[in-house]
């Protein structure tokens, strides 16, 4: 394994292995990323690789391996490449295509092995200092000073233990009939749930449900039913971009036929593995799961247990809504986080448009815009969901970066050491936030 100590500056060099989705356009994922690339040249030779090419993970003298994790969707591929990676691990992620979110998935699953990283996120105003920094990191002389703004090895993390759940949230666990439609999706490497010892603790019943039965059902949704014609005649006038009637018509339907299993099931939470749906059925679950949410029943994306069982603790808690969503980027100096995903809850907003889905071009995805204020995030994690990461702070602002997730807020922490526990927390690559009470 390489070295990167005490290295001649005409040997350096990264070997920037890119991992992408092939649902994210190439040409945007590579073009969005120019000033990275240039500015990464300024201090070293860089070597652009995929882990798909032979030789990629071969080892050489002054060469440096860093994973650029630069989509969402690539957890999966990572994991069958990471007997293959040098030592230590470095992840690199940056402001967009779900980058980072992919990233803190990847450096949960990696910590859960044992296996020690260094995540580095490029600031999302690209200042040259992080490049310093990421530099003393790489090829390390000894006597560089720290910078509190430094990209940091992984620490302990900094969840606590889940040891006390209050009683209206117990209650509400045990009344649930909890929908896992199609399973969970490739890329949540980190995010497992013993849901028969969930069952056994907390009275709670999970139901597993083919994603062909949803399928089936949209199918058989004709274009004017009441509710669908319901929700387009409310809705419509929000369309953007390149989005039309079809559009809203066909995810209109998926609200219904959701609703329908929910009811035919007697559901009051479900997550949906809604990827599989954009080829199948052409249209996405963004605009359902919004709906549902703000209608009483706990409704999450991507089959991840661990978001949704995080939501019904927020709704047992507070009877709340709450918005499950991705961190895009940090700022350590101003102790901020963006989030973004596009199904958030109409009643979370107080304006919204419906563009498309980010990831796929296709469907109908929320982008709406949050009122400032006051929240709080929160994530139980763990195969046990026995761990419990929470913060409070304020949405300072709403962001509108084109490679993101359709709504998009910056989160300020209340202090330091809430953002550096963030950063060093080993929960997946998504979030939970809600309004404070």
């Amino acid at each position: 394994m390489h070295s990167a100590k005490h290295l001649d500056l005409k040997m350096r060099r990264i070997r920037l292995i890119v991992f992408a989705s092939i649902l994210h356009d190439e040409s945007s994922v590579m073009n969005s990323r120019a000033d990275l690339f240039a500015a990464i040249r300024k201090f070293t030779e860089l070597e652009i690789a995929y882990p798909s090419v032979p030789g990629t993970f071969e080892d050489s003298e002054g060469c440096v391996s860093v994973c650029f994790i630069a989509t969402g969707g690539t957890e999966e591929i990572f994991r069958r490449s990471v007997s293959k990676l040098p030592r230590p691990i470095y992840l690199l992620s940056d402001g967009f295509h779900n980058s980072l979110a992919a990233s803190f998935e990847i450096s949960t699953y990696l910590n859960n092995k044992g296996i020690e990283s260094t995540m580095l996120n490029v600031p999302i105003d690209n200042n040259p200092e992080f490049y310093s920094q990421m530099d003393s990191i790489l090829f390390p002389s000894g006597d560089e000073p720290t910078a509190s703004n430094e990209p940091v090895k992984e620490q302990k993390p900094a969840e606590r233990p889940l040891t006390e759940v209050p009683k209206n949230v117990l209650h509400y666990f045990a009344k649930s009939k909890i929908g896992l439609v199609g399973g969970a999706s490739p890329w949540l490497i980190s995010s497992a749930v013993d849901t028969a010892g969930i069952e056994s603790k907390y009275g709670c019943k999970f139901i597993k449900i083919g994603i062909q039965e949803l399928i089936s059902l949209f199918r058989l949704i004709d274009d004017n039913t009441v509710e669908v014609t319901d929700v387009v005649a409310e809705s419509e006038k929000y369309l953007t971009g390149d989005r039309t009637k079809a559009d809203l018509i066909e995810a209109a339907k998926m609200y219904v036929a959701i609703k329908r299993l929910c009811a035919q099931y007697e559901l009051n939470a479900v997550t949906v593995k809604c990827f599989d749906l954009i080829n199948t059925c052409r249209t996405t679950s963004c605009l359902a799961l919004s709906l549902l949410n703000d209608e009483g029943i706990v409704a999450a994306c991507e089959g991840d247990i661990q978001s949704l069982w995080s939501m019904m603790y927020v709704k047992g808690l507070t009877s709340k809504v709450s918005f499950m969503v991705n961190p895009a980027s940090t700022n350590r100096e101003e102790l901020t986080v963006d989030f973004a995903h596009c199904s958030v809850p109409l009643s979370f907003v107080h304006g919204y448009r419906l563009p498309s889905h980010f990831e796929s071009s296709t469907g109908i995805g929320l982008a709406g815009s949050v009122p400032c204020g006051r929240y709080n995030i929160l994530k139980i994690a763990g195969e046990k969901l026995d761990i419990i990461y929470s913060a409070s702070g304020s949405i300072i602002m709403n962001t509108n970066v084109p490679q993101r997730c359709r709504t998009q807020i910056r989160f300020k922490f209340d202090s330091a050491a809430d953002f550096d526990g963030f950063i060093t927390k080993r929960t997946g690559n998504h979030i939970i936030i809600y309004k404070e009470d």
